[in-house]
């Protein structure tokens, strides 16, 4: 029985959600930001807005999790959901970026396919097909 890819994304998600946890909490002193972000990214793209958008709240949770589990205190309480506000925000921008860049990305290929239908190019020299039935150097 095959398991489906959307499946394997979301258990790979849920896996490296879970290391980076781990590495943040046993590495308390570190900052390992990036790696939720990359986290961030990796859901926005494979799996969609939706899922982007959760990791992007789910990411500042555990990292504050980790920070406040771990002993780290700051001089108000306060400053920690600060934090953690902080980058909920800066990870919603990330997911509003990636979601722009996809869609260029989709646009750019769609002209492409259509270009590419409009002409015949000889994979192997470039050339592109004229009407008499002719080869055009490009």
């Amino acid at each position: 029985m095959r398991v489906p890819d959307s499946i394997r994304r979301y258990v790979s998600l849920v896996i490296l959600l879970c290391a980076v946890f781990a590495i943040d909490w046993f590495t308390y002193e570190l900052n390992i930001g990036p790696l939720y972000l990359l986290i961030v990214v990796y859901a926005r793209w494979q799996l969609g807005l939706r899922a982007g958008l959760a990791t992007a709240v789910i990411s500042p949770a555990l990292w504050a999790l980790a920070d406040y589990g771990t002993g780290h205190r700051f001089s108000q309480n306060w400053i920690l959901f600060a934090n953690a506000g902080v980058r909920v925000f800066t990870y919603c921008l990330i997911v509003a970026a990636v979601s722009v860049y996809k869609r260029t990305l989709e646009a750019h290929r769609r002209r492409l396919a259509m270009r590419e239908r409009l002409l015949s190019v000889c994979p192997g020299c470039g050339a592109i097909g004229v009407n008499e039935g002719g080869w055009l150097k490009a």
